[in-house]
Order: C-alpha cells, then structure tokens, then sequence
C-alpha cells in the first residue's frame, strides 16, 4: 500500500499542479484577509463575518449544490451526451441562482431584525449578488476542471483574486476600508472577471445548438439533490459557530473567532485543490472499472496535503499567541486557544474530505449527506451547549468533536462499500 502511495503521488502532484496554484490564489486572498480583519473595526468586521457565512448558505442553495453533479456527468465522456448535460447544468443552476437572490433579498429586514445589535445594511443586496456571480464564475471551472483543462481554470481563478486584490488594495491604501460592502463589492467584481475568462477558455468544450431533454434535467436534480443535502449539511456544519457566536457571544468573541478561522482557511485550501483534481479523477477510474486504484490515490492525496499542512500546523498550534500578535497588533489575542484547537483539527480534515470525496464519485453521494447531517446536528448541539459558557472556545471544541466524528464514519462507510461493490464495465 505505501508503496503504491509513493508511486501515485507523483502522478497525483503532476496533475495537481494548476489546480494548486488555483487554490494557492484563494490563499494569497485568505493571507490579504488579515490586512482586512487589521484595517476593519470590530462592529464592522463582525458584520462581514456573519455576512459571510450567510453568504455561504446562499451559494450552496443558489446553484453551487448542482456543480459537483456537472462535475461528474461532464468528465464521464465527450460525446454530445455530456454537451446536453452541460447545457441542462447551465440553466438549472443559474435558474435556482437567481430564485434563492430574490428570496434572501425578500428576508433581508428579518436577517437585519436578528442581529439588531450588528450593522447588516446593504448586506441582502450584496449577498444575492454574490450569490448569482458566483455561481456564474463556478460554471466554468466546473466545466474545465471536468475536462481536465487545470491550466486554464487556473487561470479564470487567478484573474478573479487579482482583481479583488486589486481593488480593496486601492481602499486599503486609500485608507478608505470601513465597510464589508466595499469588500463584498471586489468579491463581485472579481466574480464577474471570472466568469468572462473562464467562459472564454470553456467555450470550445459547450454547444448550444444541442438541446437538452427534460430527463438530463431530472438526472441532474436527482443527483444534486443528494449533494445538496451533503454541501448545505456541511454549510452548517462550518458555518453555524459563527452565527450562533454573532447570537449568543457579541461581536468581540466573533470577531476573533473568524479572525482564527481565516488564518486556518488558508490549509483548508489544499484539501478544496485536492477535490478539483480526485473528483473527476475517480470518477473516470470508478467508470473504467479501475477499483482497485481508487484507494492508493485517495491515500496518496491526503498523504501530499498533510505534508505539506504540517509546518503551518505546527506553527498555529505551538505559537497561536505570537502569531495572533504579529497579524492582529494585538486585537484578537485572547482568541490564541482557539487558533490553537482549530490548528490542530487540520490535520484530521484531508481524511474526511478526501474519503467523502470517493464516495460521490462512486456513486454513494449519500454516504456524505448521513455522515455530515449527523456531524453538523452533532455540531449545531454542541455549539449551543458550549458557545453561552465558554464563547468562542466552546465553538471550537464543537467543531472539532463533530469533524473528527464525521471523517472516522465516512472512512469506515466508504471503504465497506468499496470492498464489496462490483468491478465497473
């Protein structure tokens, strides 16, 4: 077995490089995020947090639930078959996209009501904008990715973070920044940069004089649907601490909070590239009845994401109060412990991502929707039996508890089903 992890993961690097760098852009946005976080003040960074975990919600309910899905079905082939299912893929989830906008827009004095004591004016407007450019921007890169044109996905993905770099440097040198608008404003803008170059690159690979039937619809919900309760139960299962933080704690133990989840997205990252690269990668290996690959490859992925997660780990967790200093001026030092349980909780992370991951492109979507409904409902208790105690703290721990649970569960689930399933034509 090592030794077949040894061998692939050359492979699996090679491969992955573009789709690195890709993720290696949201980085460089995530590290700019900690200039943001310095220049905003806490009301306001509070505000942008919880916006943007709402802003979560809406894109996996506004048409990113149906990405994974044309993932799949796009990388299965060439032929006009997949074209139609593309297209079939383009009209859903933009549709849905734009119906979840009008809805949180409908909401936006009941979000505004909710959080009284926070500033969310102009947060519904910015965030249904959002919602509908970044699913255009995503259409794309799931296309290219599907086709395995890594280099120019990469590039769609780079241009987007460029611009958004671009613009809030202009603020920030300005001394301009004041307001998660004006941040949520570059976001849009970079969506919409991404959505051209990345159309452009995607173009040669869609036909719209092929039309799509109603079944290729239906095949797509389908499966969507089931991805769909997978990615909203992992939506909560990410994104509810910092709600129930901005609920029940104030903006202060949120703030820091979000300020160590920024510094602890930044490795998140590798295992989001790992996922573009294995998701069609398996599910071209599982259609080819290639099983036996599968897991050296899955194993392989999450032995070259931990080690290269591991120097930052080590530094969150054996220096979260220095670190928390030296990036924050001293805002958000008594948020060290939590930096340092979150840090730690990395490590655990490649396995259920990587393992939930196999199971979609073997066709048991379902195994990730169980294993991350009961980790999120694990989550959302604890969080309210740890958050009013202990705050931010509390929230932490939660996590942590749930994530580990969920990856031991999709690990043992996965591989039973692997062992017994039958050799794919």
């Amino acid at each position: 077995m090592i030794e077949g992890i040894l061998r692939l993961r050359g492979r699996i690097l090679r491969a992955g490089v573009p789709s690195l760098v890709s993720r290696g852009a949201v980085v460089v946005w995530g590290l700019f995020s900690i200039l943001i976080v310095r220049a905003l003040p806490r009301d306001a960074y509070a505000a942008y947090s919880i916006a943007r975990s709402i802003q979560f919600f809406g894109i996996m309910l506004g048409g990113g639930f149906v990405m994974q899905a044309i993932t799949k079905f796009v990388a299965e082939g060439v032929t006009d078959r997949e074209k139609r299912i593309t297209n079939a893929g383009i009209v859903l989830s933009m549709g849905i996209a734009v119906l979840v906008a009008m809805v949180i827009l409908a909401l936006g004095g009941t979000l505004r009501s909710f959080y009284a004591q926070i500033d969310l004016r102009g947060i519904p407007w910015v965030i249904a904008l959002l919602v509908i450019t970044s699913t255009a921007s995503t259409l794309p890169h799931s296309i290219l990715a599907a086709r395995y044109r890594m280099v120019r996905m990469m590039v769609a993905d780079v241009s987007s973070v460029a611009v958004r770099i671009g613009i809030v440097s202009i603020l920030l040198l300005r001394g301009s920044l004041t307001s998660p608008l004006q941040i949520f404003g570059a976001m849009i803008c970079g969506n919409v940069v991404a959505t051209i170059v990345g159309g452009l690159f995607a173009r040669r690979h869609l036909s719209f004089r092929l039309r799509f039937r109603r079944r290729h619809l239906g095949m797509l919900f389908g499966f969507s649907v089931v991805t769909l309760g997978a990615g909203l139960a992992n939506t909560v299962h990410a994104r509810t601490d910092i709600l129930l933080l901005g609920r029940l704690s104030g903006e202060l133990q949120t703030s820091g909070y979000a300020a160590c989840r920024t510094l602890t997205a930044l490795v998140d990252n590798l295992n989001m590239a790992a996922k573009t690269i294995m998701l069609p990668l398996i599910s071209r290996m599982w259609s080819q009845g290639r099983k036996g690959e599968i897991v050296p490859r899955v194993m392989g992925a999450i032995l070259i994401i931990s080690m290269i997660q591991i120097p930052v780990v080590a530094v969150f967790a054996g220096f979260p109060s220095g670190l928390l200093r030296a990036l924050y001026g001293g805002k958000y030092d008594a948020a060290a412990p939590v930096l340092m349980i979150l840090g730690l909780l990395s490590l655990a992370k490649p396995f259920g991502s990587m393992f939930a991951c196999m199971s979609v492109a073997v066709g048991k979507p379902s195994y990730t929707l169980y294993v991350i409904t009961a980790s999120a409902l694990v989550n959302v208790a604890l969080n309210l039996m740890l958050i009013p105690p202990y705050g931010a703290v509390g929230a932490a721990i939660a996590t942590t508890v749930s994530v580990v649970l969920g990856a031991a569960v999709i690990i043992v689930l996965s591989l039973r089903y692997l062992k017994r399933a039958p050799n794919q034509p």
